[in-house]
């Protein structure tokens, strides 16, 4: 438990796809907090929940009020952004129409280097990406504050080696915006200073000090990350960093396309529909967008009422839950059942045609590690401790990977959820602790 008695010099924010952790830093220590009202979880889920009467609630409490209120609708004749019936700035409006009086937005951390893309409007109401961010951060620094003596205004916030969502012509752009839109976020949510560091590094340096090379490799729910340290001389360096726009999400999303998808029959959709089906992250676009429902109008069909219903009956969340859920028992198991009887959909799943489908994912992710290694001008059999973080990196085909690669005495399993947060707060610690 987080020592209340001490004020601490910061904090340190893992921002996560699906989960967002917080870690306390003091000048002696670093304490990961626990969370939520019986202080029972380590990590928050990374959703956003919006309401039209201005209420804002991230990860549990957003999931709880949405799952018992997100339902409720309101005509756009009856609502108060369209008094005569029709003026109004409501992008949503539209005669004999009506919009959700709640939304519940996941995988806001893809969008944050999109440059095109600004954020999402409701109510007549624009919510840029910073301040969706902002809405999590908050809810960790309140929490954070709650618990300590003094509360702080200084965090490091962690970040991806490569961002997913940023353009591969122009990297440097998106990064950019990424930075900037999560500056944004810390300054709305109370922060005043704001370093960052990446995730990969945030593994490492959290460690006991090693005197050899070691590699941290953080398999999370958006994106892969690599760091390469070197303490061979006595003084740790990060010598190699890359990445991979590969996370958890787009394994969810390959199998929507392979085996969810078709078991339902959506492969019959447009192409571009059914790919905005593949993920969670995606479809809450399609939600916003006010052009659907008539679109699915005109197709018709078995196929258009299942994707209506996925995206306007309240199912999207446990089905994309139960997709995750499925990948997630593959780790342990050869066989595992998907069903979601609300869609009708029932499809077992085998883990070696799972892991046949993902290849070409896995293959990026080892050729990411490639390339930290050549940054380094390290080789593999040089490397003697290969540290595990993140959801994804139980995955059985991503460790056997590992295994060829360095050996399999090499690899250890680090807390897949804490690891990277614990190292942010040892870099607040670094930077304000002295």
């Amino acid at each position: 438990m987080v020592n209340p008695t001490a004020a601490p010099v910061g904090y340190g924010i893992d921002f996560g796809t699906s989960n967002s952790a917080i870690s306390v830093a003091y000048p002696d220590r670093v304490e990961v907090l626990p969370l939520g009202p019986s202080r029972s979880a380590m990590t928050l889920p990374s959703f956003v929940y919006l309401h039209r009467g201005g209420r804002r609630a991230a990860g549990d409490e957003a999931v709880r009020t949405f799952l018992k209120s997100g339902h409720e609708k309101t005509d756009c004749w009856n609502c108060a952004l369209a008094p005569y019936g029709w003026d109004t700035d409501c992008r949503q409006y539209r005669k004999g129409g009506g919009c959700n009086d709640a939304r519940l937005l996941s995988g806001v951390k893809h969008d944050l280097a999109k440059v095109g893309f600004a954020g999402t409007n409701s109510w007549a109401t624009d919510f840029t990406v910073g301040s969706l961010v902002a809405v999590v951060l908050r809810r960790l620094k309140n929490e954070a504050d709650a618990a300590v003596d003094e509360g702080a205004r200084r965090v490091v916030l962690g970040h991806p080696v490569v961002f997913a969502g940023a353009d591969p012509s122009d990297r440097a752009a998106s990064d950019a915006e990424a930075f900037s839109r999560l500056e944004q976020a810390a300054v709305e949510a109370g922060f005043e200073e704001v370093a960052f560091l990446p995730e990969p590094t945030a593994a490492v340096i959290g460690e006991p000090t090693h005197h050899g090379v070691e590699i941290a490799v953080d398999f999370g729910g958006g994106t892969f990350d690599v760091a390469v340290m070197d303490s061979r001389d006595g003084e740790s360096r990060i010598a190699g960093l890359s990445g991979v726009a590969v996370g958890g999400e787009v394994l969810d999303g390959v199998l929507f396309e392979t085996s969810v998808g078709p078991a339902l029959g959506l492969e019959v959709l447009p192409n571009w529909l059914f790919n905005e089906l593949r993920t969670a992250s995606s479809v809450r676009l399609l939600m916003a967008d006010p052009g659907i429902p008539a679109i699915l109008a005109r197709i018709g069909g078995k196929e258009a009422e299942l994707a209506h219903a996925l995206l306007y009956q309240g199912y999207a969340y446990d089905f994309y839950k139960a997709i995750e859920a499925a990948k997630i028992a593959l780790s342990s198991s050869e066989v595992t059942e998907l069903r979601f009887s609300p869609l009708g959909l029932h499809v077992t799943l085998r883990r070696t045609a799972f892991e046949s489908m993902i290849r070409p994912e896995l293959d990026l992710v080892r050729e990411a590690i490639g390339r930290a290694l050549d940054e380094a001008r390290i080789q593999a059999t040089e490397v003697e401790r290969v540290l595990l973080t993140g959801g994804s990196a139980y995955i059985p085909a991503f460790r056997d990977d590992l295994a060829r690669t360095f050996g399999e005495d090499r690899l250890e399993q680090r807390d897949a959820f804490t690891a990277v947060v614990h190292g942010l707060g040892v870099r607040a610690q670094q930077l304000w602790g002295l």
